[in-house]
């Protein structure tokens, strides 16, 4: 493509947009929505996970940031809730016997209890490593279907009934969308999960053909569900497939176990720059013995972003964070101040992301047509 190509396409407002996890702290991109759609960008692809997979579903499905405000507003969050004593989830029972038996020297860290779950951390190299990954998984696989906080079954029914009032139902119903090399067939969202099985991150549609289901036919609703099974918070998402005569059975988690943020999930372009959005900004897990969701919280961040190697070569400077530290992220039970804080915030985030998005867009466009233009004269 030529300059002059190039710099007529930066003129529409198209942009690819990356949606990183937080539980009930999802809340704030509709706030994200409204300040985009009030500066007419046209949002063409999105990668999500788990808080994100669901906002970008229904941003993809077609509504509008005031029609989700409204939905997610009048829907009762405290619903979702299946066991309202932490401390009898088997991970927080589990850690709470640890901190009685090691006493407050070793007991007070999580994260060595984790340790002595998983056969420590590998430190010599930097990162955790690769037994630490596979033995994390096995205590997630093992307490995370024994029992759980959360209804995924209630909020998936939830999901697939908002979509389906847009008529959406399976992703072959979101295709329509910018088609390149990831995502060759154009779903407006995609999203990720983790196989704890084979230790795999799921990209999602497309690799739902491991187990045997067309991703045109795979229900949204489903995928959303797998992609927020943050674990202890939900249980793992159970798919058997037959192999050789024998059933077999996986199971599906957060995506944010392995990624918190699938910023290389959409293309970044001349056309349809991608931007991201984070909702960890400002927020610093909080362990107290005494308060167990506060444990399982604090549990729950020690097993994500668990350090598998990705490409990071995206633009930083178009990922925004959003302050949601006043907020905890299993926090179902949110009052209206709440949402509201979530949501100005991540408006607010929105509003002064955007306008330094466009002012280095501003800037680019001024340089390509002060290097074109004498060239244009020369020649047309």
């Amino acid at each position: 493509m030529n300059l002059w190509g190039i710099f007529m396409e930066l003129k529409d407002k198209n942009i690819n947009l990356v949606l990183g996890g937080g539980g009930v702290k999802g809340i704030a991109y509709l706030g994200v929505f409204e300040s985009a759609e009030q500066r007419g960008y046209i949002i063409n692809n999105m990668a999500g996970v788990s808080a994100g997979s669901l906002a970008g579903a229904f941003k993809a499905a077609g509504y509008t940031a005031a029609q989700l405000k409204a939905i997610l507003y009048s829907f009762d969050l405290k619903k979702v809730y299946v066991n309202r004593a932490p401390e009898t989830v088997p991970i927080v029972a589990r850690y709470l016997e640890f901190y009685e038996k090691y006493g407050q020297y070793r007991g007070s860290d999580p994260s060595y209890f984790f340790m002595c779950l998983s056969g420590g951390l590998n430190k010599s190299r930097g990162h955790k490593s690769s037994s630490y990954r596979r033995n994390i998984l096995e205590s997630i696989l093992t307490f995370g279907k024994e029992g759980c906080l959360c209804d995924g079954d209630y909020l998936e029914d939830w999901v697939y009934r908002v979509l389906l009032k847009r008529g959406i139902r399976t992703f072959g119903d979101l295709r329509g969308g910018l088609k390149y090399g990831i995502n060759p067939d154009g779903y407006r969202i995609v999203m990720t999960a983790v196989d704890i099985n084979r230790g795999r991150l799921l990209f999602l549609p497309y690799d739902i053909q491991f187990y045997g289901i067309d991703p045109d036919k795979f229900e949204v609703a489903e995928a959303v569900r797998m992609s927020i099974s943050v674990p202890f918070a939900f249980k793992p998402v159970e798919i058997k497939k037959v192999e050789n005569g024998t059933v077999r059975e996986y199971n599906i988690v957060d995506g944010g176990v392995f990624d918190s943020f699938p910023h290389w999930a959409v293309e970044n372009t001349s056309y349809a720059p991608s931007v991201g959005f984070k909702l960890d900004g400002g927020e610093s897990p909080i362990f107290n013995i005494n308060a167990p969701l506060n444990v399982l919280r604090y549990l729950i961040s020690l097993v994500h972003d668990l350090g598998i190697p990705k490409n990071t070569g995206y633009i930083k400077e178009n990922v925004a964070r959003i302050n949601t530290s006043k907020v905890p992220f299993l926090k179902f039970d949110l009052n209206e101040q709440e949402k509201n804080y979530l949501y100005n915030s991540g408006k607010s985030t929105a509003e002064q992301f955007f306008t330094s998005f466009e002012q280095r867009l501003m800037n680019l466009r001024s340089l390509r047509a002060m290097l074109y233009y004498p060239f244009r004269r020369r020649y047309f």
